[in-house]
C-alpha cells in the first residue's frame, strides 16, 4: 500500500450494509433539497453512493426504487437524483454498444483537432497536483488524492480547465481520474469526460468553457470549499487540507509551509485561445 492508502481508506465506506445505510440517509434526509444542493461543493448533498455503485455494493435498482418512493412522496430533489442514475445507465449502454468510447473520440472529427499529447508536461504536472494556482480546481483535485472522491460540478470546471483551457487530450485526464477515484466507473469515466470536451455524444458545445472563478463565485461564494483542501497561505489550516501532503508522494516535495502557486495561466487569455481553435476546428470540418 502507498503512503497515501489509509489516508484515502479512512474516507470509504465500503459494504452492502453501510450503503444500504448510506441510501436510506439520503432520502430520509437530503433528498428534498438535492437538486440544488448537489452543486455546492461544500455542501453535504449528494447521496455520495458513485463508489459503492461503482463496486456492486448496492444496486442501481435498488437506488431507482428508493428515488422513486421520494418522488410518490412530494420529495423535491428526487426526480434530479433519478435523471443522475438515468445519465449512468445512459453511459452504461454506450460502452457497451461502443466499446471504443473511452479510448477514442465519440465524435471521429475530432480525431484531427491539435491537443496537446504530453501527459508529464509541466501544466498537466500542476493540474494533477491541484497546484494550477486556479483554487476551485486545485481544491477540486486535492479533495480527490485525499477522499477518492470528487464533487460533480468540481469534476466538471476541473475538466474544463484540462480540456478547454489548457487544450489538453481528454484521455490524459481520464487517466488520471482512473488512478485516483474510488467511485472510477469506465462508462461514466470516458462519457463525461468526452462530454466536457466536446467529443462525446450529446456533448457540451465547444463555446461552453466554465469560468473556475465564476464557478466559484456562484457556488463557493464563501471560499469553504477552498480552504476545506488548500493549506498554503492559511495560519491554522484543517486537518483535511494537510492530509494533502501526508498522502502525495514524497518525490513532489511539496510542503504545506510553501506559498500557494501563483496561476500557471492566464483563464481569460487562455479561453480565447481555445475558443479560436475550436472555431478553426469547426470550420475546417465544415468545409471537408
Amino acid at each position: 500500500m502507498n503512503r497515501g492508502g489509509p489516508i484515502v481508506a479512512a474516507w470509504q465506506h465500503p459494504g452492502e450494509a453501510r450503503a444500504q445505510a448510506r441510501l436510506d440517509r439520503f432520502v430520509s434526509e437530503r433528498i428534498g433539497g438535492y437538486a440544488k444542493a448537489r452543486d455546492y461543493p461544500a455542501q453535504d448533498g449528494s447521496s455520495r453512493l458513485s463508489e459503492n455503485l461503482t463496486v456492486g455494493e448496492i444496486s442501481a435498482r435498488a437506488c431507482w426504487r428508493s428515488g422513486i418512493a421520494s418522488m410518490e412522496r412530494g420529495a423535491a430533489g428526487a426526480e434530479q437524483f433519478l435523471k443522475e442514475l438515468a445519465w449512468r445507465d445512459f453511459a452504461h449502454h454506450l460502452l457497451f454498444e461502443s466499446p471504443a468510447l473511452a479510448t477514442d473520440h465519440w465524435r471521429p472529427e475530432w480525431r484531427l483537432f491539435p491537443w496537446a499529447q504530453e501527459a508529464d508536461s509541466s501544466m498537466v504536472r500542476a493540474w494533477r497536483q491541484g497546484r494550477t494556482g486556479i483554487r476551485l480546481v486545485d481544491a477540486a483535485m486535492r479533495e480527490m488524492y485525499v477522499t477518492g472522491r470528487m464533487h460533480n460540478r468540481a469534476r466538471m470546471i476541473a475538466a474544463s480547465l484540462l480540456t478547454k483551457h489548457m487544450l489538453t487530450d481528454w484521455r490524459i485526464g481520464l487517466k488520471w481520474f482512473e488512478d485516483c477515484l474510488t467511485d472510477w466507473d469506465p462508462a461514466s469515466n470516458a462519457v463525461n469526460w468526452q462530454w466536457v470536451a466536446g467529443s462525446g455524444p450529446d456533448a457540451s458545445p465547444f463555446f461552453r468553457i466554465f469560468s473556475p472563478e465564476s464557478q466559484a463565485k456562484s457556488y463557493d461564494g464563501k471560499g469553504d470549499y477552498e480552504r476545506t483542501w488548500i493549506a498554503e497561505g492559511h495560519l491554522d489550516p484543517p486537518a483535511t487540507a494537510l492530509s494533502y501532503f501526508d498522502a502525495i508522494p514524497r518525490s513532489w516535495a511539496l510542503s504545506p509551509r510553501d506559498p500557494y502557486q501563483l496561476p500557471v495561466l492566464d483563464l481569460a487569455l487562455a479561453r480565447e485561445a481555445a475558443l479560436a481553435a475550436f472555431r478553426s476546428r469547426a470550420r475546417a470540418v465544415g468545409s471537408a
